[in-house]
């Protein structure tokens, strides 16, 4: 197998691997010392392959297919015996992995469950796909700042004038905001839903989306002369997932300020002040806590967490939203946030499908899936920092080759040509 094909699978597989049958009884198509693959977990992996990348059944493919999951025994078993995962923060990010797992089927089970998308949603999102909305925004953090933006721009201030006042980007800031062309599901929900029903010219009152408030002016529209019904009934999946996913954020969304309203995040002033002085220092301490901040305490409801559960709190958000923390409020709503993360946590506890084996095998899954990926990120690090696709490949090639060498692989080459899908 090549080097590009080598590597291409393996990422493909981390992509679209899926849960599949209990394999007992299932005959093995490939024996290692570090596990077995069996006929019906790999046909079920072939198919997400092939839907995934909408490629056709071929040999090629199979052994592709196969060896890439070979390989990936032989990675895990590198992870165990390295002791790869005796790493902090490798660790917290696997067991990230598998506390969003749960959530994703808690939200699938107990709310995306029941819940039907209308035709008419799904019709609108696809006519919206025919037009290019032109417009341009000024942003702000606040509602307060927003709605001064907004009087501003009633009593005479143009958009020029006040985007070279609020903008960092010298594009936004010479431009007047100027978005350029768009069109449905390029932008934030809330932007586009309010771009939309917008004439050309009509500047819209402050919208919320997920970064802050915008206040959105349509300059003008391009509309697809032609919109059938076959192409609507063509495409009509793809929308419809779309929109599902968009009204499943929407409830999630309500059911987290649920949770927020009914318990009040309470913390002193004082110690939110501190945190967020020392905010850079608990991310980077690993399990240390920071010497000022060990009287700090908050409490919401039940949940009463001292200096040390705070920062371990802390610690469990990814990047992008650590991030995102650029003063004490937006830390008050991280913190409010990982309490309503802790509820949710102890509602799926106490649900029947909790250690359901199809769940836990969802969480395996999971853990493996994002081992292997920090594991070659290691590998990679050098080409990921060249940004060397070649040398990527040749790293990978060579890395797997040493875990492979002198290794006993059995695999039964008539049931791989022989299986039907």
């Amino acid at each position: 197998m090549s080097k590009n094909n080598a590597l291409i699978f393996l990422t493909v597989f981390l992509s679209s691997c899926g849960n599949y049958p209990d394999p007992i009884d299932s005959p093995v198509i490939a024996a290692t010392a570090f596990g077995d693959i069996r006929l019906d977990e790999f046909i079920d992996d072939y198919k997400t392959f092939l839907n995934f990348t909408g490629v056709e059944d071929n040999m090629m493919f199979r052994n592709g297919l196969l060896n890439s999951e070979i390989d990936r025994l032989f990675i895990l078993n590198y992870a165990v015996e390295s002791q790869f995962l005796e790493n902090p923060l490798k660790n917290k990010s696997v067991e990230n992995s598998i506390g969003q797992t749960l959530l994703n089927e808690f939200y699938e089970r107990e709310i995306e469950e029941g819940f039907q998308v209308t035709d008419d949603l799904v019709r609108e999102a696809f006519h919206r796909s025919k037009i290019e909305l032109h417009a341009r925004h000024l942003y702000a953090k606040s509602i307060e700042e927003a709605q001064s933006l907004k009087n501003r721009l009633d009593q005479g201030e143009t958009f020029e004038e006040l985007a070279k006042e609020i903008f960092t980007s010298p594009q936004l800031a010479a431009s007047g905001g100027d978005l350029g062309y768009f069109t449905f599901n390029d932008m934030d929900p809330s932007f586009e839903e309010v771009a939309y029903s917008l004439k050309d010219g009509e500047i819209s009152n402050p919208v919320q989306t997920l970064m802050g408030f915008s206040i959105i002016q349509v300059l003008d529209r391009n509309y697809d002369p032609i919109i059938t019904e076959y192409d609507y009934q063509m495409h009509k999946d793809d929308f419809l997932a779309i929109m599902k996913y968009r009204l499943l954020k929407t409830k999630v969304k309500k059911l987290t300020n649920e949770y927020a309203s009914q318990y009040e995040l309470n913390i002193k002033v004082d110690d939110m002040h501190t945190l967020f002085d020392h905010f850079s220092e608990i991310i980077i301490s690993e399990d240390k806590v920071p010497s000022e901040l060990t009287d700090i305490f908050l409490e919401s409801g039940d949940i009463q967490w001292d200096a040390q559960e705070i920062c371990s709190h802390i610690r469990e958000t990814t990047d992008n939203q650590q991030r995102q923390v650029q003063s004490t409020d937006d830390l008050f709503d991280m913190l409010t946030g990982l309490c309503v993360r802790d509820r949710l946590f102890r509602n799926i506890e106490n649900t029947e499908w909790r250690n359901s084996e199809d769940v836990l095998k969802k969480i395996r899954d999971a853990k493996e899936q994002r081992t292997i990926k920090l594991l070659m990120d290691d590998v990679y690090r050098k080409a990921l920092a060249l940004q060397d696709s070649v040398v990527q490949k040749e790293i990978y090639f060579t890395f797997i080759t040493n875990l492979k060498k002198d290794a006993e692989i059995k695999i039964d080459h008539q049931l791989l040509k022989s299986f039907s899908l």
